[in-house]
C-alpha cells in the first residue's frame, strides 16, 4: 500500500513536470521576435508628416523573410491616421520574390481611411489607399522590397 502510493505520488509529479514542459515549450514557439530595422520622418507637403517604421519578424523558415512597414501621419502634428503593410519574401542569393502582403489602416480626429488596396508584384509589395477629411485628400503609399540576400528595404 505503501509501495503504490509512492508510485503514484511519482506519477503525478512526472505527469505535472511534462504537462508544464510541453506547454511552456509552445510559449516558446509562438512568441515572435519583431525588431525595428528603421524609423525616419517624410515631409510629404501641406503640413502632412509620416513617421515611417521599418520591422522584421524573425523567421524560422530558411529563405523566408516577414516584414512590415508603418506609417503615422500627422497634419501640423495632429494625428490624423496610420497604415500598415506586412509582406512575404521568399529568397535564394540570386533571386526574391514577394509572396504575400497585407495591410490595414485608419483614420484619427475626422479623417477617414479608405480606397485601400494591396498588391505584390515581382520582390515588392505594395499598399496604396488614402485618408480624406471634407475636400482634403492625402495619398497613403507603402512598399517594400526584398532582395536576393533577404535585404528588405
Amino acid at each position: 500500500m505503501v509501495q503504490t502510493k509512492k508510485h503514484a505520488k511519482k506519477l503525478i509529479s512526472f505527469v505535472l513536470v511534462s504537462l508544464f514542459v510541453f506547454l511552456f515549450s509552445f510559449s516558446c514557439f509562438a512568441q515572435e521576435n519583431t525588431r525595428i530595422i528603421n524609423t525616419y520622418t517624410e515631409d510629404l507637403g501641406n503640413g502632412i508628416t509620416a513617421v515611417v517604421t521599418i520591422s522584421e519578424v524573425d523567421s524560422l523558415i530558411r529563405s523566408t523573410t516577414f516584414h512590415s512597414i508603418s506609417k503615422d501621419y500627422y497634419q501640423s502634428g495632429s494625428f490624423i491616421g496610420t497604415a500598415a503593410l506586412s509582406a512575404t519574401f521568399s529568397y535564394n542569393g540570386s533571386t526574391a520574390q514577394a509572396t504575400g502582403a497585407s495591410g490595414t489602416g485608419s483614420g484619427a480626429n475626422g479623417w477617414n481611411y479608405g480606397g485601400q488596396n494591396t498588391w505584390t508584384s515581382g520582390s515588392s509589395a505594395y499598399l496604396s489607399a488614402s485618408l480624406s477629411k471634407g475636400g482634403a485628400s492625402v495619398p497613403v503609399s507603402l512598399s517594400l522590397t526584398c532582395s536576393p540576400s533577404g535585404s528588405v528595404s
